[in-house]
């Protein structure tokens, strides 16, 4: 038996690494081990007033801080049976995206990238390329603007609140983001055609998992059919070589993200996106991993023109500060948002008083968990022994990174 060892995965959130067993010649077993240390933040919510727990669990992440503070901040209202209104959904709405934009464009532009043009990093990728890498932190800055006026700031916000917001967007600012989305849609469609023609790779996804409205959902949707809470379903475990808790959709493995976005709701695609998920959908269709390179492009044009039409539409209805009541009662709530790389829960049980009495969160990092590790597993049965072993680990860290996983977001308390 020999053990072959992926050192840090390079150009993605995070520290994680990945052992690959083989047994006479043959792939015997992958584990993707996520070696950040555990954070605690379940527990860390315990016994806490229900209005300072969204702040809290902004934290989780810098990259997606906001999807958790708005699942956190529903699942709470939810839990009181709060219910708000249109214009609240359709500035929550707007952050999210904001971060899809901020999210998919630093994947795409800087992690991904170097990879089609053979450079290590997006340093040496500038040298040669320095239009693309410009674009690209352009475009993240647009939905770095948007997430900061939602948010509060751009990292760890703490102006999303059960009930409404701290503060609301001036016409000015929303006049600002329906401008520049039309403009930043154009350049978002070069970066597209880089991933047509990228090679498919890693395993094609059996089972894939989403909310059952874009990005805000109440229930969570699978390609069966299947319309279910997530505890219905989805089974947990702890691993003996990971700092995550893995997941199974009644004992399959699954896929959460972009890709499986595209293929289960595209029925809610804007014009442009929907007019390149119909170029590609064959592609799209393929399901292996790599393909959530290419998802991930068509959502940014997605994410794109969306912001611009919502922001239009409250311009439309006139933006005013207009929070809901919240009265704290005995109860229980899920929150369900699609956040950049998938479908996350926040799950609360609430005590009368309003303090928290039960905590649970699945990233979508730990959801694509055994994805990540029967895609390396592919890749590994079919390019070990075909190919130099420098150029199988370039292969397998490209399957990664595909993925996109944000490790620091899926390492929380688990019971060993």
């Amino acid at each position: 038996m020999v053990r072959v060892e992926m050192r840090t995965f390079t150009r993605v959130e995070g520290s994680g690494s990945a052992d690959i067993i083989i047994e006479n010649g043959k792939v015997k077993e992958v584990r993707v081990r996520f070696l950040e240390g555990p954070r605690f933040f379940e527990l860390l919510t315990l016994g806490r007033n229900y209005y300072d727990v969204p702040d809290l669990e902004a934290r989780i992440c810098a990259i997606c801080y906001l999807s958790h503070s708005i699942a956190s901040t529903v699942a709470i209202e939810r839990a009181f049976e709060v219910e708000v209104t249109e214009e609240i959904e359709l500035l929550r709405e707007l952050g999210l995206l904001g971060e899809m934009i901020e999210s998919h464009s630093l994947h795409l532009y800087l992690l991904v990238s170097p990879d089609i043009f053979g450079q290590p990093d997006a340093i040496n990728l500038a040298k040669k390329h320095w239009n693309l890498v410009k674009d690209g932190i352009t475009i993240m800055n647009f939905g770095n603007y948007i997430r900061d006026l939602i948010g509060g700031r751009e990292i760890h916000g703490i102006n999303i609140k059960p009930g409404g917001f701290g503060r609301y967007p001036s016409e000015k600012e929303l006049r600002f983001i329906e401008k520049n989305s039309a403009e930043y849609i154009k350049m978002s469609t070069k970066i597209l055609e880089l991933f047509v023609s990228q090679e498919p790779f890693g395993a094609r996804s059996n089972a894939k998992i989403v909310t059952n409205n874009y990005l805000l959902g109440d229930k969570l949707m699978a390609d069966d059919g299947a319309l279910f809470d997530y505890h219905e379903c989805i089974e947990e475990k702890s691993l003996p070589y990971s700092f995550a808790k893995q997941s199974r959709y009644k004992g399959k493995i699954f896929m959460v993200g972009a890709l499986s976005r595209l293929l289960l709701k595209n029925k809610y695609l804007t014009p442009t996106a929907a007019e390149f998920f119909d170029r590609y959908k064959d592609l799209l269709l393929e399901g292996y991993a790599s393909r959530n390179n290419l998802a991930q492009a068509i959502e940014l044009i997605y994410a794109l023109e969306k912001s611009g039409e919502i922001a239009r539409k409250l311009l439309d209805k006139g933006v005013r500060a207009n929070n809901v009541l919240v009265k704290p009662v005995e109860g229980e709530g899920i929150g369900y948002v699609e956040a950049p790389r998938g479908v996350l829960v926040h799950h609360y049980r609430i005590e009368e008083d309003g303090k928290i009495k039960y905590s649970n969160i699945i990233t979508p990092t730990a959801m694509n968990h055994a994805f990540m590790e029967l895609s390396l597993y592919e890749e590994a049965r079919n390019n070990f022994g075909r190919m130099d072993d420098e150029k199988v680990t370039r292969k397998l860290e490209e399957t990664i990174r595909a993925l996109d996983p944000c490790i620091s977001c899926s390492v929380h308390m688990i019971k060993m």
